[in-house]
């Protein structure tokens, strides 16, 4: 219920608060104020940001408006009216009436002309200085507050419950949070009066009177329970003050020894009793058998009347009703009346007489064998015992009770059993089997396991009874009679068993397969029923609020004194449908018909209906708005329903959708309140208001007269005459639809002649129908040129009107919206085809010839047209009948055109952008027409549309969102794109090497790259705790370097001479206001390396020239020496595998973009392009030599092949003598001799079993050891000739080898040696080597290598039976590949080198130790751990990120983004190793 007038049952539309302040009102509604007369009337309404907006006060009453003031101005007569306001700006304004009068009682409203409307709502009474002492004295006496608390109001609510805080407005809670009590509430104030007669008098609408009998409608879902209702008024509570004072109280039913009313101040004069006959059954077979023939029979001929009512003396509390029929059903109340009026009845009573029978013998009750005296003669003495135990009429024990008698379990249970053996009775009754004993009578002990049986005790007693045989017998002939779709006649004799002693008779149904609406009916506090009970004393009985067209079951009890019987048989019906006389769907109105005729769209026919629900209505209107004109249309039906809108109080401004049109004033936020009222009228309305006629047509046009004819409606002969209206228009007013004209006819017939005419003029013609209780609307309008030529013109036909309200709804350069509104005279099962006419003012050609486009719609959008330039536009509405007169024109210009102009970007908020926040972007463009606007944001689009304002809010905002740009095209001129910078606030991020290994004595560079905004502190540490600062100066170098992009630091830490203390971790730090982050660089000394080679012994077996062999002195390769000389080049690649030693380095060369020609060289193994490899890389090559010496493997040591059975062998080996420790896993390859395909596996141990092989076959194995940094080269091929006996065992090279130790710096020095003697021998051909002053190399944008997953792998085989590996990948330009699907693309192409190739097939193996990627960057790399299977699809870095899939399973600890990270130095994602590694 609301506080206002017009929101009890619907509130008002609140809009939300939109970018710009908008006026508001304070208080909305007002508790109602009561003047008296003379004195001044001061209504204070207070407005706040009211702007360019005007305030206005008015009266409402009877249907009218007045308005009284308009901002600061009185527009009204009477002088008594003015304003108050302060002119300064002033936020209140007070309406002052002077010297009131007991007229100025009513309603007035504070409103702005906001769109819609602000109202504030003041309920005034003037009442004269007589009335008001009765109206105080009233007040303090109809208090219902009892009442309300009995109703179980809630406390808070009470204040509702006295009239006089209801007229004082002190009711101390707003009105909404108490309408679910407000049908109590409102029940209590009538206090079981009838005050109709006193709202009648008073205009209460008649749709609001039911309050006026104590009923309250709650709000549903459904429409017409949405209507506007006037309560809790001061008037209405006037209503109920009058009628308490004056209006007898409800009597009771009479019931004997019932007392009457208590006395108030109205005191009952006399009771009227109505009883009303509801149907006369036909009695049963069964019971016209008993009718007793009397010399009454003659009554049944008589007529009954439908209603009866019967008065009787206010002394009397109870009556007799004589002369009622036998077998009928009737429906009985009592009202107390006096002078004033009646009150309401307390209920309803339906009663069924019987039929004529014999006298009903007396009940004779059996009686029971004495258990007591049993109990007694067998020694139970407690009285306990013998009173609730061995009584079996008690219904009733508890666990005291068995604990009390266990002592004479034995004793009691058997004089219980009364010597017969029970217990099939209770095994039928579901009592479990320990009390099943109970029902034996054979019990010898009682413990608390029988407590249990307590529960029981009502179906142990009952089977008790029945073994008694003091129980009657099931009912016998049940059945129904005079079946109905709600109610059936009941039926049933007497049992035969003891049928004498029978007190009452128990029914129970239930529905088989209910309908869902059924099925709702069939719940009690949300649980499911299975039956529902009745109870009667005898035959027959009316069940009744069945389902229709629903089977029941039923069956009936017969209860004695003793208990209930058994039930009688089972007996099953069927409700028939409900059938609706053939004559009310001849006549009546098929809403749904005419929406299907109009072709209303599916998703839109929920709306046809006259009580659709709310939640339709509110989810469609917005996407049936197109349609709504034609399904109001239908639910008007042709009929005129405004005088039923305005008795039941639907305003003016509403008025026409009572006549199926909208207005302007129409709008959804001021009707919908009146939903319910006008939904009422239109569905009462088709029933008893005319329909229109149909087919309007001129038969004949001669020299002053026409004669018309037309049909009548289709359905419906309640039409006592038709009226004709005509009138002389002209061209521009035969347009327009005005429902009266000057001129009428009023008829009986389908014909009319309308004679004296004027000779050329024209004129409109229309028809309606009347009847007693309304008018039906103009179907059809007829326009004629009447002609001094008698014509006999039978195709000239009655149209539609004109559409009309046609207005420019939007405009661009090239595009006009033109909105209009539907024909307002039309039947309601047109279908409207529109037809748009248009041209350009001044365009060359004939004036009168338009452009057409049609539509189904009223509103049409023109695209294409010409910029600044004025068009000519109408619009006609065609039927099956013909085309309307145009509607009225309008001229309109398109905008001029100019090109798309684009403003930087506005970003909020303005000062801090936080990473991880949100961000609202505004682009603001102008162009016309209006430009596409797009949102970049760091080249990304991100959102567009078409608009002159694009807002877009940006979730999760990250740190490289820097670039915003703002991009604007209409198709005129140059696009437009404006970019703003912005800077994100975040939290530090470091990127750096994780560990810089550096030769003791050299110089050392640490360095960190910062990004973070706003700038951070910048911190190097010796300790993880920041306790212990790196100072500038002595050894120690810091330099801080702030880059071009704003946010982004390079901190830099230079130890000049490197020596043991300073081979420790250093920790560089970075802290702003939004975080802190520390990275880890840790210094490592390179030790001189030691080989695992013998060099000069490898260099004789790699067949070094004796000019070189100077370069492999005892333990160190000596570069520098061969260098310079040209003879030594082409021996180049053997010095290369003997400082390989043992290992695979492609990794480390891979990040350092050695190309794909030259990796073989970093493993130890020829390349073909030798010069582009010595020129270019080989500084490169050597550098990743001395670094992988300190943590790769190498080959695995003393291969051993063991058959174990005829299909298996088991494969092992010792570990490598470099860096055994470092080996975290080992991968063993075999094949069949000869095969190219082979097969792998990984293994932490140091052996492998193989399984699925062939006795007798020959097979190749080898072995390799690796770690997640990189591997070792392959052992020598071990054949092996698998029998059950069979041992084979394959030597590494250089494992039995003197170590030879190489320093790194010296290896480095060499490298820059042969850089510098190639690029003297090569005519200063420049080497590509990037190194640093103390000799190290440099690494830039690395990426890796790896050998490929699994799948295909060549392992060619040399004539000195060592294995050398040679990959080519499918990819474009050799070294790019590309990528598809998570993999790449092409594979590995097979190459034979010097032998076979290795095509191996993964067995349930990990992926290899590192990846075989090309190296354009932007890759991942894997390790594989612990054998467990991991596979990674890769993808490639773009400026947006794609997603990373990853299947099968590892012990990854962690997962981290690189992109230049101190993990790595290449994009993507690498994966740490477990802790446990």
């Amino acid at each position: 219920m609301e506080k206002d007038e017009g929101r009890v049952c619907e509130g008002d539309e609140r809009q939300g608060l939109g970018a710009e302040p908008r006026p508001f009102i304070r208080n909305t509604a007002n508790a109602p104020r009561e003047f008296r007369e003379g004195d001044d009337i001061l209504l204070t309404c207070v407005v706040a940001d009211l702007g360019n907006h005007t305030v206005w006060w008015s009266k409402r009453g009877n249907g009218k408006k007045t308005i009284l003031t308009v901002a600061e101005r009185s527009i009204t007569s009477d002088e008594r009216v003015s304003l108050l306001h302060d002119r300064a700006g002033g936020d209140v304004w007070v309406l002052v009436i002077k010297n009131a009068r007991v007229s100025d009682a009513g309603i007035y409203v504070c409103e702005i002309n906001t769109n819609p409307s602000l109202t504030s709502i003041y309920v005034v009474s003037v009442t004269t200085a007589n009335a008001s002492a009765t109206q105080v004295a009233l007040r303090s006496t109809h208090n219902y507050t009892d009442c309300c608390v009995q109703n179980s109001v809630s406390p808070q609510c009470l204040g509702f419950c006295a009239i006089h805080n209801i007229l004082e407005g002190k009711t101390g809670i707003e009105p909404e949070a108490c309408e679910t009590y407000f049908p109590f509430i409102v029940k209590c104030m009538a206090d079981m009066r009838n005050h109709v007669p006193c709202c009648d008098k008073q205009g209460v609408p008649d749709i609001c009177q039911d309050l006026c009998r104590g009923e309250y409608t709650m709000q549903e879902d459904r429409i017409q329970s949405h209507f506007l209702l006037h309560i809790l008024h001061r008037g209405n509570a006037h209503v109920y003050l009058r009628g308490h004072r004056n209006h007898p109280v409800s009597a009771r039913l009479p019931q004997r020894g019932g007392a009457g009313p208590q006395l108030h101040p109205g005191e009952p004069e006399h009771y009227l009793i109505q009883y009303t006959t509801i149907t006369r059954f036909d009695p049963p077979v069964d019971v016209v058998g008993n009718v007793t023939n009397t010399t009454d029979d003659s009554d049944d001929q008589l007529p009954q009347p439908k209603r009866v009512t019967v008065k009787v003396a206010a002394t009397q509390t109870e009556a007799v009703v004589n002369s009622l029929t036998p077998m009928t059903w009737y429906e009985v109340s009592v009202v107390s009346e006096n002078m004033h009026g009646t009150s309401l009845p307390s209920y309803n009573l339906r009663v069924l007489t019987h039929a004529r029978q014999a006298n009903k013998t007396a009940v004779v009750h059996p009686e029971l064998p004495d258990v007591v005296g049993c109990c007694s003669d067998k020694g139970v003495k407690h009285y306990r015992c013998l009173r609730n135990v061995c009584d079996p009429s008690n219904r009733y024990i508890n666990e005291p009770d068995m604990i009390v008698c266990a002592p004479w379990a034995t004793e009691a249970f058997s004089c219980l059993a009364n010597d017969m053996d029970h217990s099939d009775c209770c095994r039928e009754r579901g009592l479990p089997p320990l009390c099943v004993e109970l029902c034996s009578g054979n019990v010898t002990k009682i413990d608390f396991k029988y407590f249990r049986c307590v529960d029981y005790f009502n179906e142990y007693r009952s089977c008790l009874m029945k073994g008694y045989n003091v129980l009657p017998g099931p009912p016998r002939d049940v059945g129904v009679s005079n079946v109905h779709a709600n109610f059936v006649l009941l039926h049933w004799s007497p049992p035969e068993m003891l049928g004498n002693s029978v007190t009452t008779y128990h029914a129970y149904f239930r529905p088989i397969q209910p309908s869902r609406e059924c099925e709702s009916k069939w719940f009690i506090n949300n649980l499911e029923v299975s039956y529902h009970g009745v109870y009667t004393q005898s035959s027959p009985f009316v069940l009744e609020k069945l389902c229709e067209d629903t089977e029941y079951e039923i069956y009936v009890q017969a209860v004695n004194k003793h208990g209930t019987g058994d039930p009688s048989a089972r007996v099953l019906f069927r409700t028939p449908s409900i059938v609706h006389e053939r004559k009310l769907e001849e006549t009546s109105y098929n809403v749904t018909h005419c929406c299907v005729s109009v072709q209303i769209s599916p998703g839109c026919m929920p709306l046809c209906d006259y009580n659709a629900r709310m939640s339709h209505v509110r989810m469609l209107a917005t996407t049936c708005s197109g349609e709504l004109p034609n399904i109001l249309r239908c639910a008007v039906g042709g009929r005129n329903h405004q005088p039923c809108c305005q008795r039941r109080g639907v305003p003016e401004s509403c008025m026409s959708l009572c006549a199926g049109t909208f207005s302007s004033q129409a709008t959804p936020a001021v009707c919908m309140p009146y939903i319910g009222n006008i939904m009422m009228c239109l569905e009462e309305g088709v029933g008893y208001l005319p329909g229109p006629v149909r087919d309007l047509k001129a038969t004949k046009v001669a020299d002053r007269e026409v004669t018309l004819v037309w049909q009548p409606p289709e359905k419906g002969s309640n039409i006592t005459q038709y009226q004709l209206h005509y009138q002389s228009v002209d061209k521009h007013s035969a347009a327009l639809a005005v429902y009266s004209l000057n001129n009428t006819m009023n008829l009986t017939d389908t014909v009319a002649t309308v004679p004296n005419l004027k000779t050329g003029n024209m004129y409109n013609f229309f028809v309606i129908t009347m009847n007693e209780e309304g008018t039906s609307l103009p179907s059809a309008v007829l326009t004629i040129n009447v002609t001094e030529e008698h014509e006999d013109d039978s195709g000239l036909t009655g149209v539609s009107s004109a559409p009309h309200s046609l207005v420019l709804d939007a405009k661009t350069a090239t595009t006009l919206t033109v909105v209009w509104q539907p024909p307002e005279f039309a039947h309601p099962t047109d279908r409207f085809i529109y037809e748009l006419h248009f041209r350009a003012l001044g365009s060359p050609g004939d004036p009168d010839n338009y452009n057409i486009t049609t539509t189904a719609a009223t509103a049409l959008r023109l695209e294409n047209l010409t910029p600044n330039t004025q068009y000519v536009i109408y619009v006609t509405a065609t039927t099956d009948k013909g085309e309307s007169r145009p509607s009225e024109t309008l001229l309109a210009w398109t905008d001029p055109a100019y090109p798309a102009f684009v403003e930087a970007p506005t970003v909020h908020p303005i000062n801090l952008i936080v990473e991880g926040g949100k961000m609202t972007v505004l682009c603001i463009a102008m162009g016309s027409p209006p430009p596409t606007v797009s949102l970049y944001i760091s080249g990304v689009l991100i959102h567009q549309d078409e608009t002159r304002h694009m807002v877009t809010v940006v979730q999760n905002v990250t740190r490289d969102m820097r670039e915003i740009s703002c991009y604007a095209d209409n198709g005129y001129g140059t696009p437009m794109q404006a970019s703003r910078t912005i800077t994100i606030s975040r939290r530090p991020r470091i990127k750096a090497r994780e560990r810089v290994p550096v030769p003791e004595g050299t110089s050392a560079t640490l360095e960190c790259a910062v990004d973070a905004w706003p700038e951070p502190s910048l911190v190097w540490w010796q300790d993880p705790d920041g306790r212990v600062p790196v100072i500038h100066g002595g050894n120690h170098a810091i330099r801080t370097e702030t880059n071009q992009v704003e946010g982004s630091f390079r901190m830099q830490l230079k130890i000049k001479r490197v020596t043991a203390n300073d081979a420790h971790p250093y920790y560089c730090h970075a802290r702003n206001a939004f975080g802190l982050s520390t990275r880890v660089v840790k210094v490592e000394l390179t030790q001189p390396v030691k080989l695992q080679v013998d060099v000069t012994e490898c260099c004789m077996e790699s067949n070094v020239t004796d000019t070189c062999m100077e370069a492999c002195a005892f333990d160190e390769l000596n570069f520098e020496s061969v260098m310079n000389k040209d003879e030594c080049i082409p021996d180049f690649a053997k010095l290369m595998k003997c400082a390989a030693d043992g290992s695979d380095h492609r990794s480390c060369c891979s990040k350092n973009k050695v190309p794909r020609p030259c990796l073989d060289w970093c493993r130890g193994e020829p390349v073909p392009h030798l010069h582009l490899c010595e020129l270019r890389w080989a500084p490169v090559i050597i550098s990743c030599f001395n670094e992988g010496q300190e943590f790769l493997p190498g080959p695995p040591l003393d291969v051993k092949i063991t058959s174990t059975s005829s299909s298996s062998a088991t494969v092992s080996w010792k570990p490598p003598a470099k860096n055994p420790a470092a080996v975290e896993l080992y991968r063993v390859f075999w094949r069949i001799k000869g095969h190219r395909e082979a097969h792998k596996n990984d293994t932490a141990s140091t052996e492998l079993l193989i399984t699925d092989m062939r006795e007798g076959e020959t097979y190749e194995v080898a072995v390799k050891a690796g770690n997640h940094k990189g591997t070792s080269v392959l052992t020598r091929t071990a054949t092996y000739n698998h029998t059950m006996s069979s041992v084979t065992r394959a030597s590494t090279p250089g494992s039995n080898a003197t170590v030879v130790e190489i320093s790194v710096v010296v290896v480095v020095l060499l490298c820059i040696g042969v850089v510098v003697g190639i690029v003297a021998a090569r005519k200063r051909n420049l080497l590509g080597c990037k190194s640093s002053s103390n000799g190290r190399i440099s690494f830039e944008n690395p990426s890796y290598i790896r050998e490929q997953n699994g799948d295909t792998v060549q392992i060619a085989e040399t004539p000195n039976g060592s294995f050398n590996g040679s990959m080519t990948l499918g990819m474009n330009g050799g070294v790019n590949g590309g990528l598809s699907n998570g993999g790449i693309n092409g594979g590995i192409s097979p190459i034979d080198v010097n032998g076979g190739v290795w095509n191996t097939q993964s067995m349930a193996s990990t992926p290899g130790f590192e990846d075989d990627l090309p190296s354009n960057g932007g890759y991942m790399r894997f390790s594989s751990y612990n054998a467990q299977r991991l596979q990674v699809i890769h993808w490639r870095r773009h400026s947006l990120p794609r997603q990373v899939v990853m299947t099968g399973r590892t012990s990854v600890t962690s997962l981290t983004s690189l992109g230049g990270d101190a993990a790595g130095e290449s994009d993507g994602v690498a994966f740490s190793p477990p802790s446990s590694w």
